[in-house]
């Protein structure tokens, strides 16, 4: 996992569990919506290892192999109801402000990068970070080009003009470390959201880092 990188010149960030905790009100707007089912709701933390993919996915996950018929019913009705709630409890990470501050003062370009729709990305993006922390802001659009694939991280680099090699993706999940595998980019891993240490070690990134602070020191050079 220490392997030795240079200095990134562009870092794409995931957002639930890397930028902001998320958890709970994507819990709650998902339990609301299986209770309208019939269907009996899930502890919050079980929500961990159903996050990640999307609303499609998510919404499979929680149906499981019972109610197939009703992933597309519960899926409009998620995004609906996620949609006049997404910020009763979500917060950024301790020390996430501070960390995108240096970066910017280094001049390392900045995105984010998440599965979440497109529409919701950018509020929350904007609502915590204003509308100039990020270069580039890109949510879930098409369901073919969700990550793990890497068409939008190739065009955030070519945006940018910075290629996959100087980039580093930085997230929290498997799919996060696959998709940076997929573009090229350097996979950075982050212990404070959604996966444990474990699974994060399993899909083998190239650095796991416990506390927000060390992604400044590890990506961008010192201040």
């Amino acid at each position: 996992m220490a392997v030795s990188v240079s200095p990134a010149r562009l870092c794409i960030f995931d957002l639930d569990g890397t930028l902001v905790d998320s958890l709970r009100d994507i819990a709650e707007a998902l339990n609301e919506c299986l209770g309208y089912l019939g269907i009996s709701p899930y502890p919050v933390e079980r929500y961990r290892y159903m996050v990640g993919e999307g609303v499609p996915k998510l919404c499979e996950r929680a149906l499981g192999a019972t109610h197939p018929h009703l992933v597309k019913r519960l899926a409009e009705l998620a995004r609906a109801r996620y949609r006049v709630r997404p910020l009763r409890h979500t917060r950024p990470f301790r020390g996430i402000d501070e960390v995108i501050g240096r970066l910017r003062r280094q001049q390392v370009k900045l995105a984010v990068l998440s599965n979440k729709p497109h529409d919701m990305t950018l509020r929350m993006v904007r609502t915590f970070w204003g509308q100039n922390a990020f270069d580039r802001v890109y949510g879930y659009v098409e369901e073919e080009l969700r990550k793990p694939e890497p068409h939008y991280v190739l065009r955030i680099c070519d945006e940018l003009g910075i290629p996959p090699g100087e980039t580093a993706l930085i997230g929290d999940t498997p799919t996060d470390v696959a998709t940076a595998r997929r573009s090229g980019a350097l996979a950075v891993a982050v212990t404070w959201g959604f996966r444990s240490r474990a699974d994060l070690e399993a899909a083998g990134p190239d650095r796991i880092v416990d506390r927000p602070e060390e992604l400044a020191t590890l990506v961008g050079a010192a201040e």
